[in-house]
């Protein structure tokens, strides 16, 4: 589910770079965006269908983890879901209070930062799975909505071949699994932790949509 002077290396320089390569040598741009995805965090995208970007090392998995996580925007949105959480007395054991608030932040940001962690870094890293998004860049609509919406069960190895996500499956189920050590008991619950997997999964399909079409709607607008 998602999504950069922030203090955090950007994935972008722990990138090979094309100057380092040898003379006459084809570019290999990684094409991986370091940049906003309109506001979201944007670093683990490839945007270019026929780029053949190099694989990311562990080093640059965790970078783009982090990176996320500890992005400015990234503090916002945690901060618009507690206040959710806030206006709804979820869980209802902080009530509304004061000093309610910030454990719903601290919450929130427990819960995203655990996602990114699993998704982006230490399954991939282990399993030697690419964890960035690769556009489809042509066709309808819908095409490319059904296209990105299932990337959530197939994505690349670091070798370039495809194989069932397992990182964002079982990264989403252990995320949720760990929230239950900050949790209140009303929320440790076998349903409440399915329902956070599942939302989990539905934001970073419709993040991916949202990758998918970006660059279009940036040229749309903004002509570039």
């Amino acid at each position: 589910m998602g999504g950069q002077a922030q203090g955090q290396q950007p994935v972008a320089d722990l990138l090979p770079s094309p100057s380092s390569q040898e003379p006459g040598a084809k570019s290999s741009e990684p094409a991986t965006r370091d940049s906003k995805l309109g506001i979201m965090p944007n670093r683990l995208t490839v945007e270019d269908p026929m780029s053949h970007p190099p694989p990311l090392t562990a080093k640059q998995k965790f970078g783009a983890a982090l990176g996320n996580t500890f992005d400015p925007v990234e503090f916002l949105i945690v901060g618009v879901v507690a206040a959710t959480g806030q206006a709804r007395n979820q869980p209802q054991e902080w009530g509304q209070g004061w000093n309610a608030y910030p454990k719903r932040y601290a919450a929130s940001f427990a819960d995203q930062a655990d996602f990114n962690m699993m998704v982006e870094a230490v399954l991939p890293s282990l399993l030697k799975d690419d964890p960035r998004y690769y556009r489809m860049a042509q066709g309808g609509f819908f095409k490319r909505t059904g296209y990105a919406v299932t990337r959530i069960l197939v994505t690349r190895t670091d070798s370039g071949h495809k194989t069932f996500n397992f990182p964002e499956i079982a990264g989403a189920g252990i995320s949720s699994g760990i929230s239950n050590a900050y949790y209140p008991s009303e929320d440790r619950t076998l349903s409440k932790n399915l329902s956070r997997w599942g939302l989990l999964l539905g934001e970073d399909a419709a993040l991916n949509v949202l990758k998918e079409f970006w660059p279009d709607i940036r040229h749309g607008i903004f002509k570039k």
